[in-house]
């Protein structure tokens, strides 16, 4: 009888063991295919991204060559990350193209910054009299910080685009390089170039306390003088002809002989007694 119960109980053991081997070895199929369905979705999507990253990559060379910006470097990146591409090395191709793109950007970035520091680099490289004069007389045509303002804001807009090439939050850094324009186009160049490392550094990932310098003040107007005798429009001290009418001004009388004065005497011609305007 003993035997008969030892017996049943060691069937049922290995029918419960089988059970469970069976639940378990299904369990775990399932799951490995759940992993290779997703891990089949990930390699697909680095695909779409590694092509994508090469044709834009490719469409950037092509756009900057036709500028007559060319790079062998990007170009020999581009062709490893084609072939690796090709082999399937998805990962290794976009980081090959996010090199070539980078580059690209700094070359683009360094031609626009060029045109008037350009020239004054050729005149400063002549020895002529003809070029010294000319790089003296641009010198003095352009207003202060115009140029390093204009080359900072070149700087600023590819830092932007890179940062959002990147993925990184530029909306900072794009409000400031706003700004920084809007004050070069009013020529406003110190304010511009002041706001422009500002955006730069915002766009590198810094946090920028934003302190955007009060507008300059305009410039003083002309001073007003006496009211024309003939319309009664206010004219400047020195207009010789009224700005609304166009009559002439009558030189006024010297008030100790009554001499007739001209309009930019300082002193009386005939009895020597200061003009009083």
């Amino acid at each position: 009888m003993a035997d008969d119960v030892v017996t049943v109980a060691v069937v049922l053991l290995l029918v419960a063991l089988g059970i469970a081997t069976f639940l378990e070895t299904r369990y775990l199929r399932k799951k490995m295919k759940n992993r290779r369905v997703r891990t089949a979705k990930r390699d697909d999507e680095v695909q779409d991204s590694a092509h994508n990253a090469i044709t834009t990559t490719r469409a950037i060379m092509s756009s900057l060559q036709r500028q007559g910006i060319r790079s062998a470097e990007a170009d020999a990146w581009l062709q490893e990350a084609q072939t690796a591409n090709a082999r399937h090395n998805y990962r290794v191709a976009i980081d090959l193209t996010s090199k070539a793109k980078e580059r690209l950007l700094a070359l683009k970035a360094a031609q626009a910054s060029k045109g008037d520091l350009a020239k004054l680099d050729r005149l400063s490289a002549g020895g002529t009299t003809d070029e010294v004069t000319t790089k003296e007389m641009l010198q003095r045509e352009i207003p202060p910080n115009m140029l390093q303002s204009k080359f900072s804001i070149e700087v600023a807009g590819t830092a932007v685009e890179q940062g959002r090439l990147t993925g990184r939050d530029g909306s900072q850094a794009t409000e400031l390089l706003e700004a920084a324009k809007i004050r070069f186009d009013s020529k406003d160049y110190a304010a511009a170039l002041s706001i422009a490392r500002q955006s730069k550094r915002a766009a590198a990932g810094e946090q920028v306390d934003v302190s955007v310098p009060a507008p300059a003040a305009p410039a003083p107007s002309t001073p007003i003088g006496l009211p024309c005798p003939s319309c009664g429009a206010l004219l400047a001290a020195d207009d010789m002809f009224c700005r609304k009418c166009g009559k002439r001004r009558e030189p006024a009388a010297c008030a100790s002989c009554g001499a007739s004065l001209l309009l930019d005497d300082e002193f009386c011609p005939r009895c020597g007694t200061p003009v009083r305007r």
